[in-house]
């Protein structure tokens, strides 16, 4: 849960998972290990996924520890199919199947389920993930939680953690670039890429 709103992550393909926990467990402080399953939805009076390039996500994270809700506003990068950061606002819910239903009675529909099981690591001001997504593989997620003056210099530190971590440029292909949701949406044929 980010505090400023301000989310700024990038993810990466994981080739070598072993070499990638060896260097977390001596570096890093482990905070959690959990299925998490993630709800999105979209409102009766539009569909997220019809943008080009969608930029708003709702959804309901359950796990076994505690659920929550978030609404994610994200901005993209001009002349490229890829986000910058997003805005974000999350927050505790005591029972996601409950606030379910209040969406469904209220005209939301789900788009899609992002099924995963995270390992999550602090390393000063980073929060990195190790993602084993349903229909998506083994991803690692490093967000950025403090310490920058702008997103540029956030993308910055973030590029220089994962090259720290043994990954490059090659390891973040197109289709990571947009979100584990947007992916499986287009696996599913829910949104389809406009050329």
């Amino acid at each position: 849960m980010n505090k400023n709103n301000i989310e700024v992550e990038l993810r990466y393909r994981v080739k070598n998972e072993d070499r990638l926990k060896k260097w977390l467990g001596k570096n890093a402080k482990k905070l959690y290990e959990k299925k998490q399953r993630d709800e999105y939805f979209t409102p009766a009076h539009k569909n997220y996924f019809d943008e080009e390039i969608p930029y708003e996500y709702f959804r309901i994270r359950t796990t076994k520890s505690g659920d929550s809700t978030a609404y994610k506003h994200w901005y993209a990068i001009p002349g490229k199919k890829e986000h910058s950061h997003c805005d974000e606002y999350e927050t505790d819910i005591t029972s996601g199947s409950q606030f379910r239903k209040i969406l469904v009675a209220t005209g939301f529909k789900t788009l899609v389920v992002v099924d995963k099981y995270r390992q999550a690591y602090r390393y000063e001001n980073f929060e990195i993930t190790i993602d084993k997504v349903k229909d998506v593989g083994t991803v690692c997620e490093i967000e950025l939680q403090g310490g920058f003056r702008d997103i540029k210099e956030a993308r910055k530190m973030i590029k220089d953690m994962a090259g720290e971590l043994g990954f490059s440029e090659s390891d973040r292909d197109e289709e990571l670039k947009l979100g584990y949701a947007l992916l499986i949406a287009k696996k599913k044929g829910i949104w389809h890429e406009k050329k």
